[in-house]
Order: C-alpha cells, then structure tokens, then sequence
C-alpha cells in the first residue's frame, strides 16, 4: 500500500499543471471544445494501454448505472464546472476552493459510507486547508476575511463537489471490470458528454490554433486525464476516498510552484504553505494516530 501513498503525489501535479494548461486552451476555445480536446487524447490513451483487455458490454451493463454517474457527473460535470470557472477566475485562486475538496469527501464519505472520522483526518484536513489558505493569502490571513466568492468561484465549488462524489463513488465500485477497463469507460462517457454538447459551441478553425494548444491538449489528455484517473482511481481502490482525497491539498502548492516559469518567485508563504499542507498528509495517512489515540 505505500507505494500508493507516494504514487498519488503525480495525480495532484498533473492536475495542478491543468490549471495553466486549461487557462491556455481557453485562450483559443470554448468551454466544450477545450473539454472536447482533453479528453479526445485522454481516451485515445486509454484504449491504448487498454488494448489488449477491452471491455466487453456485457460486463459494463452489470454495473452500468454506477459507471454512469462516475463518467457522466463524477467527471463531465466536474471537467465543465472546471472550465467555466477557469473562463472567470485565475488558477492559483481556483485552487483555493479546490483546497475543500478532502473535507467534502469525508463528509460524503460519512453520508454515504458510513466511514468513521477519525481524530486524525480532521486534523489532517485542517493543517492543509491552513496551508492553502495561508500561502495564497501570501502570508496574511487579514486578506482571507475580505475573499468573495465570485461566478468563477462558484463554477469551482460545484466542481470540487461533484468530483467529491466521484472519490466516493470510485470507492463503492465493486464491478467486474479491471481498473484500466474502468477509467477507459468512465472517461468515455465523459468524453460522450462534451461530444453531445459540441453543437451548442461549435468548433473553431483548427487550422488557427497554434501548435502549443495541441501540445496543451495533449498532454492534459495523456498525463492529466489518462495517466492521472488510472493512478488516482487505483489509489483510491488501495487507500479509500478518505485517506486519498487529503492529496487534493498538494494542488495549490503544486499550481504555485508550477508558476515560476510565468515569472513568479517562490516565496517564504509558498514554502510555509506547503510545509503545513506536506504535515496534514503525514497526519492524514495515520503516522501519527497512536500519539493522538485514534484506533
């Protein structure tokens, strides 16, 4: 199992990369068509890697509904609320709501699961929400009593909601199909949904894109949808939605360090930040259960 507690650190930097990444194509396309992109890659990857173990409809019509709502809302709604909020906010105050994203999936995890919540993951939860919270306040907190949840915001909150539920999900799906099988599906019907609400948008001129949008497209498809759902899925199945949802709180770190090649510094709050988030992971994946008293 520790090998996961330690693969699950890619996930967080593919999708802190995303930030930029789908900033970018957003520059050039519309909310569908950049979704369109990522995940036409993201899929083309999948059936690769999946190729010699193809799922069959027999064994996906047995669990068909669950493998539905992952897909559909678990990942479409989440990717569509994801570029809205992108269209109206920057990436580095996005991730501050995507910072809620543990919390949320404990909660649901309590809901829906019935998973006891340890002393331990509170307080792992709280020192990386701290983090978050203390870096991209740059070090002073008096600016996070002034914050205003503005439409862009929004967009991101209903975003970190919905991929909660996917945590949770994730972890109920107890189907026949492998995990390469199951990120290929549920990545399908994501990529279904963008295809279905293409007409609304429209396509531009792919002859106007330059090439860093598809190199922006195609690495968001193959490391930040491909690569990162099938880690992130088989850490769940490893660790639970719990234990892996305290990894959502490397992304702010991860989007502020990814800023210095836009001329950005890191500074002492990114490094406080991250040292708090780095302690609520330690804390969250129980090292420090006995000294607490949790069983």
């Amino acid at each position: 199992m520790s090998k996961y507690v330690w693969l699950m650190v890619l996930p967080a930097a593919f999708w802190a990369l995303n930030f930029y990444l789908a900033g970018f194509l957003l520059q050039y396309s519309s909310v569908s068509e950049a979704g369109f992109w990522r995940y036409a890659f993201g899929v083309l990857v999948l059936v690769v890697l999946a190729a010699r173990q193809m799922p069959k409809w027999s064994a996906m019509r047995v669990e068909f509904l669950r493998l539905f709502l992952i897909g559909f809302v678990g990942l479409f709604l989440f990717n569509y609320f994801f570029f809205q909020g992108l269209e109206t906010t920057s990436a580095m105050n996005a991730t501050i709501i995507t910072s809620l994203n543990p919390m949320m999936t404990l909660v649901l995890s309590r809901i829906l699961l019935g998973i006891a919540i340890k002393r331990t993951h509170w307080i792992g939860i709280g020192l990386g929400l701290l983090g978050a919270l203390y870096f991209l306040s740059r070090g002073s907190f008096d600016l996070i009593a002034d914050f205003r949840i503005t439409v862009g915001e929004t967009w991101m909150l209903l975003a970190t909601f919905v991929f909660a539920l996917h945590h949770v999900w994730v972890k109920q799906y107890n189907g026949p199909l492998n995990i390469h099988q199951f990120t290929l599906v549920t990545n399908l019907i994501c990529f279904l949904g963008f295809v279905l609400i293409l007409p609304y948008y429209g396509l531009g001129t792919l002859s106007d894109y330059p090439w860093t949008y598809w190199l922006a497209a195609g690495v968001m498809g193959g490391l930040g949808t491909a690569l990162a759902y099938y880690i992130w899925n088989k850490g769940i199945e490893q660790l639970g939605a719990p234990q892996a949802g305290i990894y959502i709180n490397l992304i702010p770190i991860l989007t502020a360090l990814m800023a210095v090649p836009f001329g950005e510094t890191v500074e002492q709050h990114h490094v406080v930040g991250g040292v708090l988030v780095i302690c609520g992971v330690i804390v969250m994946q129980g090292r420090l259960a006995h000294w607490l008293g949790d069983k």
